[in-house]
Order: structure tokens, then C-alpha cells, then sequence
């Protein structure tokens, strides 16, 4: 056996790779989206709201050319941003295609963190929201690891997809009431197992990365003059505290990492803090 350096120990390098991150605009998205750069992917960034995917764009492009020197240096990719709404499969086809073009190479590495959570009780919940949010968070992760999916395969090129999920998904959270979220994470989960058993062999490994409370914008603006929510949540945890947006990258780069995590497909990795312990 070969136990040189390079066949032991991983390399976390994206040079020459197209990187696809939906829910481009968000907090989680800013931090991983300045990873995958850092690392030297191409980042192709897609939000419902183009003003504010752009604003993204140019502030991680910035970003780059602020830190990738020096100590860090490394060549900076290209940076797009797109409008598309994921629960639309001809909008997500017709996104794809143009980010592929715009690029020049097909895109190998999908992070899928578009997606949303509301509260209403079980009993009360309108149709019409919960029809949304299963069209985004459930049929939108389909959609965009179809559209993903087609050209590698086409093309007999391998792949990894990585879709955000949640604790959620194999937990009830408390004490906030959330059925439809928790319906659609716990299908994103399953989802996942279902599309790498299929896809295993096009070499296109896919996976969850569940977290647990993050201390997003989104995430500081529900719990802002709410000290009870949060002081719940966090009694919960066994690390006693939310995550921070950048607790997420490792777990990121390991999964999109050809080297690291080569045999790891249809994996639901749970990063929550220890908080399904309890």
C-alpha cells in the first residue's frame, strides 16, 4: 500500500471547480461561499432577491482580493450571482444551464442552504404556507440537484452535493411550533439517501449537513427581545450556547473534498452542539 503524504492525508483544495451555493445572500452562505473561494472555487451564488445576491457577490469578491495574499495567497475565482426561485424546476433548469455557460465548466459541487422556517400551531397551519414551504425546502432541494445532477452525468463527471437540512429532521424543536419545517428537513434527509444510492454510480456523492441553532442575522432578529427563546434553546444544548456561521465550514469542505470524504455518500452529518444527546 502507498502511504505516501499525498494518498494519506486529505487535500481540502477546489482549484478548478464550480461551486453552486443557493440561499446565496445568507448568513450561512456569506461564511462558506468565503471557504469555497479561499480553497480556489469558482462561486456561483443564487437568492430569490438579485439586488441582494449582488451585493453578496461583490462583497465576497472583495473579500478575496482583500485576503487571498500574502500569507493566504491563492488565485481568485470567478464570482456570479442569479435570481431564481428553487421551487420553480424551470426556473432552476434555465439558472443552471446559464451558470454553467457564464463559467465555462460544469458545475461539480452543490451546497443547497436555500430555505426557510415560519411557526404557526399544527392545527392552525395555512394551507397555502405550508404548500410553500414544502414546494422551497422539500421540492426546491430536488429540483436543484436535478439540474445539478444532469450535465455530470452527461457528461460522466463526478460530483458533490451537500443539502442543508437540520436537526429538525429527526427532532421536534421546543417549544416553538414548526410541523411543515420539521416535514421538509425530515424529507431533504431522506431525499438525500434516496438520490446517492441512485446516483453512486454516476460518482456523484450526496449528503446532509443538519445543523443546530445558528447565530445567523435571520436567527439574531427572532431571538432579539426575546431572551426566553434563546435562554430555552440554549438550555437544550449541551455546549450551552448557538453556533457560529463559520462552525459550518469544516463540515462543508470535508464533504466536497474528493480526497477527504471519498466513501461518504447518503450521510446525514448532524452538527448541532450536542443537542440530540439529550
Amino acid at each position: 500500500m502507498d502511504y505516501s503524504y499525498d494518498n494519506v492525508v486529505p487535500n481540502f483544495r477546489l482549484d478548478g471547480r464550480l461551486a453552486i451555493v443557493t440561499g446565496g445572500s445568507g448568513g450561512l452562505a456569506s461564511v462558506i461561499s468565503r471557504a469555497l473561494l479561499a480553497q480556489g472555487a469558482d462561486v456561483a451564488l443564487i437568492d430569490m432577491n438579485l439586488e441582494r445576491t449582488n451585493v453578496a457577490a461583490k462583497e465576497l469578491l472583495k473579500w478575496g482580493e482583500d485576503t487571498l495574499k500574502g500569507a493566504h495567497e491563492s488565485a481568485i475565482g470567478q464570482v456570479s450571482a442569479w435570481s431564481c426561485d428553487i421551487g420553480d424546476a424551470g426556473s432552476v433548469e434555465q439558472t443552471f444551464v446559464a451558470i454553467n455557460e457564464k463559467h465555462g465548466k460544469i458545475a461539480d459541487l452543490l451546497i443547497n442552504s436555500a430555505g426557510y422556517c415560519e411557526n404557526f400551531p399544527a392545527e392552525e397551519y395555512p394551507a397555502r404556507n405550508a404548500e410553500g414551504i414544502m414546494k422551497v425546502n422539500g421540492l426546491g432541494a430536488f429540483y436543484v440537484s436535478q439540474s445539478f445532477a444532469r450535465p455530470l452525468i452527461q457528461n460522466n463527471l463526478r460530483g458533490s452535493i451537500i443539502l442543508i437540512g437540520s436537526m429538525s429532521g429527526t427532532i421536534v424543536n421546543d417549544p416553538q411550533p414548526q410541523a411543515m419545517y420539521n416535514m421538509s428537513k425530515a424529507g431533504v434527509i431522506h431525499l438525500v439517501r434516496s438520490l446517492a444510492c441512485e446516483w453512486a454510480k454516476y460518482n456523484i456523492r450526496v449528503n446532509t449537513l443538519s445543523p443546530g441553532y445558528i447565530l445567523t442575522p435571520l436567527t439574531k432578529n427572532v431571538i432579539a427581545g426575546h431572551s426566553e427563546m434563546k435562554d430555552a434553546w440554549e438550555s437544550k444544548i449541551p455546549m450551552k450556547r448557538m453556533a457560529e456561521p463559520k462552525e459550518f465550514v469544516g463540515s462543508i469542505l470535508y464533504l466536497a473534498s474528493e480526497s477527504a470524504s471519498s466513501y461518504t455518500t447518503g450521510h446525514n452529518l448532524v452538527v448541532d452542539g450536542g443537542y440530540e444527546c439529550w
